[in-house]
């Protein structure tokens, strides 16, 4: 918002899955700080971000600042483990990881002005939700499309044919763990631009449009290469408090186009 004029909407190009140095668990593989993401992803066009490390929510407000002046609205998140290991994707909820270390426990704190979405739920993967999904889907306000997807070989259909038929929101999410991965797939959200409480709604409600660029086999070889050299032999060392060990494991509604 601009002097208190709420400025009208538009469609927001979006990334609501990345993370960086600061990550608890994927500092090994992150070379690249907050301030790298943010500005790169300006670059690109983007206007939301959301950096959802593993368990920590690095937002603060001198780096909302730093997005604001690059023309994105950054976004409060965090990639949660509940029930030990089940990834949940969750946003603006200013708690802990322990307060919403169980999918009960983000259900008795989740407010009008937050959201929680269910990151790669049925890819391969004791992280992933699978059949939790389906056994809580109302705790969930979307399902992700997740941009690890590989020409010919797409894990993203299970959770495509579950929000067609609950009727909740696909976003598209590139994971990112590299710079590279930024530009492939993401989401347009139309919603009142540099508005946090906003772009949750919209997503909430639907206004939302994905965009999907598969991965090539050789890029996917090199992810995957790249991620385990770099899970033995860091390009960080450990953040200060982190708690990890160990490396643990559609039709749209309708708007106008973007």
């Amino acid at each position: 918002m601009n002097g208190g004029i709420k400025a009208e909407k538009r469609w927001l190009r979006a990334e609501l899955h990345a993370h960086c140095n600061l990550d608890p668990m994927d500092y090994r593989i992150c070379s690249h700080t907050p301030e790298q993401l943010i500005s790169t992803a300006a670059a690109l066009g983007y206007e939301v971000l959301a950096i959802t490390c593993h368990d920590k929510d690095v937002w603060t407000a001198a780096l909302s600042d730093y997005a604001r002046n690059h023309g994105i609205t950054l976004i409060p998140g965090m990639e949660v483990s509940t029930e030990r290991r089940r990834h949940v994707l969750v946003y603006n909820f200013h708690a802990s990881a322990e307060d919403l270390n169980a999918l009960k426990k983000i259900k008795e704190r989740r407010r009008t002005d937050t959201l929680v979405v269910a990151p790669h739920p049925f890819f391969p993967g004791a992280g992933c939700l699978g059949r939790e999904l389906e056994r809580n889907l109302d705790l969930f306000d979307a399902i992700e499309y997740s941009g690890f997807q590989i020409r010919g070989l797409n894990f993203n259909r299970r959770g495509m044919d579950l929000a067609a038929k609950s009727g909740k929101p696909l976003v598209g999410c590139g994971d990112i763990h590299y710079l590279w991965q930024l530009g492939r797939t993401f989401t347009y959200i139309y919603s009142e631009p540099d508005d946090v409480r906003s772009v949750l709604s919209a997503v909430k409600q639907g206004m939302v449009r994905i965009r999907v660029s598969p991965i090539s086999w050789f890029e996917a070889a090199k992810w995957w290469s790249v991620t385990l050299w770099r899970s033995a032999f860091p390009v960080n060392t450990a953040p200060a408090g982190n708690v990890w060990t160990a490396w643990p494991q559609a039709g749209l509604k309708p708007g106008p186009e973007p």
